[in-house]
């Protein structure tokens, strides 16, 4: 009786494992595509300005959203590197830098 349970289990996880694979997009590859278009963002805003040879509008935008993304991402990444740690002094130290970054960012634009 164990090893039929142990069996369905195992069945159970081989087919979760196959959804997982065919289902699309995961966590991983979401923030991947997202860091893609930040890079891309970021080279568009270094050649616009290699070419207007100044700081254009159209520039800066592509130069924010590259920045924007890449704060984003590195914010993402940090907490779920927090939720593993699980210590309060981690959770202290993220939410400070978190709403600096947003702040200082804010301020600056």
């Amino acid at each position: 009786m164990e090893n039929n349970n142990l069996n369905e289990k195992k069945n159970d996880n081989e087919k979760r494992k196959i959804r997982m694979k065919t289902s699309g997009f995961s966590f991983s590859s979401f923030i991947s595509l997202i860091a893609y278009i930040g890079i891309g963002c970021i080279a568009i805003a270094l050649l616009f300005t290699l070419i207007f040879k100044n700081d254009s509008t159209v520039a800066s935008a592509f130069r924010t959203v590259g920045e924007v993304i890449a704060y984003l991402i590195s914010i993402i990444l940090a907490y779920s590197w927090v939720k593993n740690h699980k210590q309060i002094g981690w959770i202290v130290c993220y939410v400070i830098f978190v709403v600096t970054i947003v702040i200082l960012f804010i301020l600056t634009i």
